[in-house]
């Protein structure tokens, strides 16, 4: 069978699109901010997305991301399948007394697939906590291996709300000062907004259509630990099997690793152990929630499309807010970018209720 490409990519974040991102990353510059629209009484640092209507977690909000990610997605046949993801969507919309509710998770696709005029293909959600861009990729995948359709995309957004804050504000979660991903003093996460898309097809009908191909899905895994309601198995058992599935078990190379990286406690220890376990000389890791924040639902379609570009690239953006790497053994840097050790890439995502899910991307004489 054709192998399974990605085609294009577009993203919004608290750095900006796609190409402020990618070079604000390269800087290490942090989109994080402390900023009282958030609404938390005792404020923290959180990654808002420039220029959208306020309040926060509402539909308005919601419509506006959507519409500027909209308009950087090309026109597509009308047969492509529509998949996103979100945790939430407008959630706050909840907190004003009875329906209607606009802008639930579940009027997102048909939200978009009027707006991209896309009539005649499969149209689903993926909620899968943190890990529901990641899955979401994944199932357009299946789609394209299973003849289903010819093209898939994949849209991931999610917007900062009072109703996420203020659980895990509740959950003790949050950093005071900004994330440190896999930063030995570590004291939490730092919550963001945004949206990714990527275009997903075969190689075969991107030649069709002459499309480009910017890299090959070559390995995907998933499984559940299920060992707690929110924190991860301290064992990286979950996480262990996703990566052993994506990589064959092994047998595919690995140049790098775009890891979930919360800057909580426990999340990073349990990755950091999984990639020791998984790989004898670990290969170089980041994780980009020190710049944008924590993204849920949309973290795993704008860490993918991060992924592509550093194959791009060939190299790892610096973990911003890294300063002391808990595990010395695993190569990962808060100032300077980290050449890829091949030409393949992973982006991983754990999530509660213990999901966790992995994309291996390549760049090979077989995806160009």
């Amino acid at each position: 069978m054709s192998a399974i490409v990605v085609s294009m990519t577009g993203m919004e974040t608290a750095l900006g699109n796609g190409e402020a991102t990618w070079q604000g990353l390269l800087a290490g510059r942090s989109g994080l901010r402390t900023d009282p629209r958030a609404g938390l009484p005792d404020p923290r640092p959180v990654g808002m997305v420039a220029e959208l209507p306020t309040p926060i977690g509402t539909d308005q909000r919601l419509r506006a991301l959507l519409n500027r990610l909209l308009a950087t997605i090309p026109i597509l046949p009308s047969q492509t399948a529509l998949i996103c993801a979100t945790t939430k969507g407008a959630v706050d919309e909840l907190l004003g007394g009875p329906g209607p509710w606009p802008g639930q998770p579940q009027t997102l696709s048909g939200y978009l697939g009027r707006k991209l005029g896309l009539s005649g293909g499969d149209q689903l959600v993926t909620s899968g906590a943190c890990a529901s861009g990641t899955i979401a990729v994944m199932q357009a995948a299946m789609r394209l291996q299973a003849g289903e359709c010819r093209a898939a995309l994949v849209v991931g957004v999610d917007l900062l709300s009072r109703f996420v804050l203020e659980g895990f504000a509740s959950l003790q979660a949050l950093s005071a000062n900004g994330c440190r991903p896999f930063d030995a003093a570590r004291d939490g996460l730092s919550l963001g907004e945004g949206g990714g898309w990527l275009l997903l097809t075969t190689a075969t009908e991107a030649a069709n259509r002459r499309w480009p191909i910017l890299a090959r899905l070559s390995g995907y895994g998933i499984s559940c630990d299920a060992s707690h309601i929110t924190a991860p198995c301290r064992r990286a058992s979950g996480l262990i099997r996703t990566l052993r599935q994506a990589t064959a078990n092994g047998q595919r190379e690995v140049g790098g690793i775009n890891a979930h990286g919360t800057g909580t406690s426990y999340n990073d220890a349990m990755e950091l152990l999984a990639f020791s376990r998984v790989w004898e000389s670990p290969p170089p890791v980041h994780s980009v929630k020190g710049a944008i924040g924590h993204c849920l639902g949309a973290a795993g379609v704008i860490e993918a499309a991060m992924a592509v570009r550093s194959l791009t690239a060939g190299v790892l953006p610096p973990t911003v807010g890294l300063r002391r790497g808990e595990n010395a053994a695993i190569p990962m840097d808060g100032s300077t970018p980290l050449p890829l050790r091949a030409p393949s890439i992973i982006s991983c995502n754990s999530g509660f209720g213990g999901i966790n899910a992995a994309l291996l991307f390549s760049k090979d004489s077989e995806s160009l």
